[in-house]
């Protein structure tokens, strides 16, 4: 429940103009847990006009968007709960564009 809350805030964040995939990492298993999370997910988008959109599950070790979200997660967990800040500060204030398709 923790996860699908954090996710809907930050969904909220997430401005939709035109049809879009939205990738997550897989965390569920069972498919009406699948089904909540997308339907509070997708409610939760900053989507004015109704744009179609749809939900991937995927997991990580496939997809390389998750990948550097899990890059700079991990970052930020090393210097909350380790005090090493060697690389959020190498990632600190920089923008992420979509490199590949």
């Amino acid at each position: 429940e923790l996860y699908d809350t954090l996710a809907s805030k930050l969904a909220g964040n997430i401005k939709i103009d035109s049809a879009a995939n939205v990738i997550v990492d897989r965390s569920k298993s069972k498919h009406e847990d699948i089904h909540i999370f997308n339907e509070r997910f997708s409610s939760s988008l900053d989507n004015p006009n109704n744009c179609p959109i749809s939900i991937t599950h995927a997991n990580s070790i496939k997809e390389k968007g998750l990948q550097v979200v899990d890059v700079i997660a991990w970052s930020i967990f090393q210097s909350l709960e380790h005090m090493n800040s060697d690389f959020i500060d190498l990632i600190k204030n920089k923008s992420v564009i979509e490199v590949f398709n």
